[in-house]
């Protein structure tokens, strides 16, 4: 593995004009950079650029957001929403270069992304200029699953033969949005009815003449008036059935209060899970029927791992303590490869060329 200084030069990405374009690691803390071997010229800053770690006599060395890929590994398999997205985004970045006056010509190993996000690398370096309308047309080109019936294949044309600007990309119906329909409208306000009229009915009382009373009768000797007895029986018709009194009460509460006291003394005396100690890495291999050797060489601070051991991959390994790790990995019929491995951390492919 090629060392640049404090970086190790992983892989070349591309090589453009005079530039070499490197995936690289940071020795020491195993961070990601992009490093431009040969690039000249004054960097330039802003949103959606990487950003600029250090400038060497022989190279730049780039920022690499964590997680990010190169735009490369989307090329001929890219699916519409997500192109869609990312030409949204270097449109953006492309037209706040324009009116900086730099014409900057995207290509796929220069891009990261990451999710919805992307970021352009090498803008200002002598090599990369170029006309940003056809460098985004052959990029789309490039990276659509199927560019036949890609909805702003159209558009795109129109834009490399320079029938439309680079502007028109952000249109609403360029990205797919129904434009805003004009408001109706407002109605004239038609004048408030009047209440309908009521009719008021009141009562009115008649008086209505008392009726004579008639002529007295004579007093009629009142009759024995009719007594009716209910009596009530002393006991009932049927037998009564009173309810038993609870027995045993003290018992039942005893034995209420010993399952209480079994099920507390069973939840402090179960056996507690253990936590899961070290950390599990896994290993894999590009194509999947490779084998490769894994040898420690260094090993971090407080590790018990013993310098030399050795595995064999694909796999999972097991690391005793966070941190970074110097690995040498050996492939049959190949030179060893070093590495720096952080754990935890995401798997890692060993690609066999």
């Amino acid at each position: 593995m090629e060392v640049l200084g404090k970086y190790w030069l992983r892989r070349i990405l591309a090589r453009i004009s005079r530039i070499t374009v490197y995936e690289g690691q940071e020795a020491h803390t195993g961070m990601p950079v992009m490093i431009l071997k040969g690039a000249q010229g004054e960097p330039v800053k802003g949103e959606g650029v990487l950003a600029l770690l250090e400038t060497l006599p022989e190279a730049w060395v780039l920022e690499w957001p964590l997680g990010a890929v190169p735009l490369s590994q989307y090329l001929g398999v890219a699916e519409e929403s997500r192109l869609r997205g990312w030409l949204e985004a270097l449109t953006r970045t492309l037209l706040a270069l324009k009116a900086r006056g730099v014409a900057f010509a995207p290509v796929p190993e220069l891009c990261l992304v990451k999710g919805k996000r992307l970021w352009l690398g090498g803008v200002g370096a002598k090599g990369l200029e170029g006309d940003p309308e056809k460098a985004l047309v052959a990029l789309a080109r490039a990276l659509a699953a199927d560019w036949e019936a890609f909805p702003l294949r159209g558009r795109l044309e129109a834009l490399e033969r320079g029938e439309v600007r680079l502007e028109d990309l952000l249109a609403p119906e360029a990205r797919g949005e129904a434009p805003k329909e004009a408001p109706e409208p407002l109605k004239p306000e038609e004048p408030p009815k009047p209440p309908p009229k009521r009719l008021v009915v009141e009562p009115v009382e008649e008086v209505v003449p008392a009726p004579s009373s008639p002529p007295e009768e004579a007093e009629k000797t009142p009759s024995r008036p009719r007594v009716i007895r209910i009596e009530e029986r002393d006991e009932p018709p049927f037998p009564v059935v009173e309810p038993s009194r609870p027995q045993n009460r003290r018992a039942l509460l005893a034995l209420l209060l010993l399952f209480a006291l079994l099920g507390l003394l069973g939840l402090f005396l179960r056996p507690r899970p253990t936590p899961a100690q070290g950390y599990a890495m896994e290993f894999r291999t590009d194509p999947p029927t490779a084998r490769a050797e894994v040898i420690l060489l260094e090993v971090p601070e407080g590790s018990r791992m013993a310098p030399g051991q050795s595995f064999t991959v694909p796999g999972r390994v097991e690391f005793d303590q966070k941190g970074v790790y110097r690995l040498r990995i050996r492939v049959p019929g190949r030179d060893p490869v070093d590495y720096l491995l952080e754990v935890p951390g995401p798997p890692l492919t060993i690609k066999v060329r």
